[in-house]
């Protein structure tokens, strides 16, 4: 083991060999690189089953023993907000040691291992084949990258060094990881630059960054801010789709960007990173949330919706039903309506000038032909598309003033939450026939004989209402346009909260499967319902976000410590907690409550799960992973329960 600093050597000519052990503890496995900084090696780590780690070297030009001291505290003083970091996307940074090998000292920082291609090796791979990333990856990328430079800006760090070799595609999924932060570069050249012209650390500290892929005001100023990353991440981007390296898309007088004529992207992308690119930095986006919401809300091509009925089970449809328009077609729809001799307008004014001219012509109408003008008005109303629930074929309605009520209320109810009226029906289309499979695609008549299948109808739309109303307002807003990209954020979002997506769906399974029972098994995500379950999981981030039903509980590690928690569940509802533990480290959980209560307990990286939406409460053992344990506890029950939940530390 090392004591205390003697001194720092330089750089030596070659690097450890492999099979060396440092600080009798890593062994050095091979050398990934070298740098003016030092070198990084990929080791293994005993102590953490052989676990892959890096171990940074970092050897600044300093000699003396009081020079000596002050760099490593300048380490220690830096390296500590690094370590404080705890996303799935950044490598944990595990420890930074001095150790003497042979008869010089140097400093080593390690950080977990990333296995995958960086997007640089990516690229090239394409690049031979012919090929280069598509708009709607680059887009995905941004959209996977910009909630960890959120996190990380939210804590005050800014990268500093963002380019395609610094992000790594994670092979078990895909996701980029941000290596080799800026801010551990600026240690050792701080130290260097602190020992050989400390004047420099006032005047203008050095800073970090690539020509082309950091802004001006970083490479000849050394100003960085969040937008500092934004503009690296966009230099990215352009490189990934065009092949280029930034100076080569750049004017170099004026420093703008500008890309090849025969690059398929749109003009919406296109701005969106031009103004990240922007010279001057306050023509940029402020923020990585900012960014996040330009690429989700303004799309530059309609959102493909989910593939939704052309008729309604309670009603004709003149047309199919659309989920989302873009504003092109918003535009052809009105030029259509308005150059339409059916139009809504002529429409009404054609029933209400026959009507009056029934009245003048026979004296008498009666009542049932006010009611039918009276619903024909309403139902013409919605979606600018003539419809009715009564049959063609009928000559009067039998419709009750009752029902009429009843539709009238459902129809109110469904504008104050703001739903399309095309995708609310096909999702209760959908329900009903799944009630009713013989049903399937035909139109019921406003006769008698069908009141009992309207009623039915009437009742599931209802149902549905009921458990939208149960949403916050902002999950409703994008109901029928949710896609996969929202899904990734929401993603994203749990994993800062140290949860996954297996305990994220838990809590959100527990509410959707409460509401609508029969759709368990089912494959529902890209059919009309499915837009429920994902505007349950927007609904469901903002809760876990708040505390509602999330808390991330402290374990001080001591034997025989219990942490109990005790709380009340209503029908499909959840709770996750948290706790970080250790491998070796045994621990009882026990779950007091109704039978109906699912509890699950999943490791840190999902690999040694220990229960799943589980009906056994009780669980003891031994852990084999370090790292944050989740607890979800979802009742299935259709009344309200109460639970204990108790954590115990055996040793």
């Amino acid at each position: 083991m090392c004591d205390s600093l003697k001194f720092l050597s330089f750089v030596m000519n070659t690097g450890l060999p492999p099979q060396t052990m440092v600080n009798d503890r890593f062994r050095i496995l091979r050398q990934l690189g070298q740098g003016k900084l030092g070198r990084t090696y990929l080791a293994q780590d005993p102590h953490r089953f052989n676990d892959f780690c890096i171990l940074q070297e970092f050897a600044p030009d300093v000699c003396d023993t009081s020079a000596l001291k002050k760099t490593e505290e300048l380490f220690q003083r830096k390296a500590q907000i690094l370590y404080t970091l705890d996303h799935p996307q950044i490598p944990r940074f595990r420890e930074l040691f001095s150790c003497q090998q042979g008869e010089k000292m140097t400093l080593f920082l390690v950080q977990d291992y990333v296995k995958g291609l960086t997007y640089r090796q990516q690229l090239q791979e394409r690049l031979k084949a012919g090929k280069l990333f598509t708009e709607t990856e680059v887009r995905q990328f941004l959209l996977e990258v910009l909630p960890v430079l959120h996190y990380l800006h939210e804590k005050g760090i800014i990268h500093r060094d963002l380019t395609p070799d610094n992000i790594i595609a994670r092979q078990e999924n895909n996701l980029p990881v941000l290596i080799d932060f800026g801010s551990v570069k600026q240690l050792s050249t701080i130290a260097n630059t602190y020992f050989k012209q400390p004047e420099l650390l006032t005047t203008k500290l050095i800073q970090v960054g690539q020509p082309g892929y950091a802004p001006q005001e970083q490479i000849e100023k050394g100003i960085v801010t969040a937008n500092s990353d934004l503009y690296g991440l966009a230099a990215t981007a352009c490189v990934l789709m065009t092949g280029k390296e930034p100076l080569e898309l750049q004017d170099k007088q004026s420093l703008s960007w500008s890309f090849p004529a025969n690059l398929l992207i749109s003009s919406h992308l296109s701005r969106v990173l031009l103004k990240m690119l922007a010279k001057n930095p306050s023509d940029r986006y402020t923020s990585a949330q900012e960014v996040i919401k330009v690429l989700t809300q303004s799309s530059p091509q309609p959102i493909t919706p989910p593939t939704l009925v052309v008729k309604s089970a309670i009603m004709p449809q003149t047309s199919s039903p659309k989920v989302t328009i873009s504003p092109k077609q918003k535009t052809e729809q009105n030029m259509t309506v308005t150059n339409s001799k059916n139009t809504p307008i002529t429409g009404c004014l054609g029933k209400l000038f026959l009507f009056l001219m029934l009245i003048l012509g026979s004296g008498t109408m009666g009542w049932w032909a006010g009611k039918l003008w009276i619903s024909q008005i309403l139902n013409t109303q919605e979606n600018n598309q003539p419809q009715s629930v009564f049959s063609e074929e009928s000559s009067t309605p039998t419709i009750s003033d009752q029902e009429l009520q009843r539709k009238t209320e459902i129809r109110t109810r469904r504008r104050q939450l703001g739903l399309d009226h095309s995708w609310f029906v096909a999702v209760v289309d959908e329900l009903f026939w799944d009630k009713y499979p013989n049903q399937r695609n035909k139109i019921l008549t406003n006769e008698k004989d069908d009141a009992s299948l309207r009623n039915t109808w009437d009742e599931i739309a209802t149902q549905v209402l009921n458990t939208l109303e149960s949403l916050d307002l902002e999950s409703l807003e994008e109901i029928g346009g949710y896609t996969q990209s929202q899904r990734t954020i929401w993603k994203q979002q749990a994993n800062g909260l140290y949860l996954s997506s297996r305990a994220l769906y838990d809590l959100v399974d527990g509410r959707f499967f409460a509401a609508f029972p029969d759709q368990k098994n089912q494959d529902f995500i890209d059919k009309p319902i499915g837009q429920i379950w994902n505007a349950m999981i927007a609904d469901t981030i903002t809760k876990l976000q708040a505390g509602d039903n999330y808390e991330r509980i402290g374990i001080e590690l001591q034997q025989d410590q219990i942490i109990q928690r005790r709380k009340q569940l209503e029908a499909g509802q959840g709770n996750a907690y948290v706790a970080n533990l250790n491998a070796y480290q045994s621990i009882e959980v026990k779950l007091e409550g109704d039978r109906n209560l699912l509890l699950s307990i999943y490791s840190p990286t999902g690999n040694n799960n220990i229960l799943e939406d589980s009906s056994t409460h009780q669980w003891s053992g031994e852990l084999s992973e370090n790292g944050y344990y989740e607890f979800t506890v979802v009742s299935k029950s259709k009344k309200t329960i109460n639970y204990e939940l108790s954590i115990t530390i055996i040793d």
